[in-house]
């Protein structure tokens, strides 16, 4: 399993990848409202609204990364060190 940044759509539970270049065609950066946006996959196409603070860190799947999501009962939140 490997450990990826993502961002969870809360209409169907599915955990949207990063990728490190930030370069996808569902995951733009929306000047308006300074924010990014990420088309969640069809059938469920909602529109997930983040900045980068919010992503955090998931272990998944090997394949689920080629995909670019998962489903989220499919991937474990990574251990982050806390700031002391």
């Amino acid at each position: 399993m490997l450990v990826r940044y993502g961002i969870v759509c809360n209409r169907c539970r599915k955990l949207h990848f990063i990728p490190s270049d930030w370069k996808s065609s569902r995951i733009r950066y929306d000047r308006k409202r300074s924010e990014f946006l990420a088309t969640c996959v069809a059938p469920c196409a909602n529109t997930i609204y983040f900045q980068r603070g919010m992503l955090m860190p998931y272990l998944v799947p090997d394949q689920a990364v080629q995909q670019g999501y998962a489903h989220l009962d499919d991937c474990l939140p990574a251990a982050t060190k806390e700031k002391e």
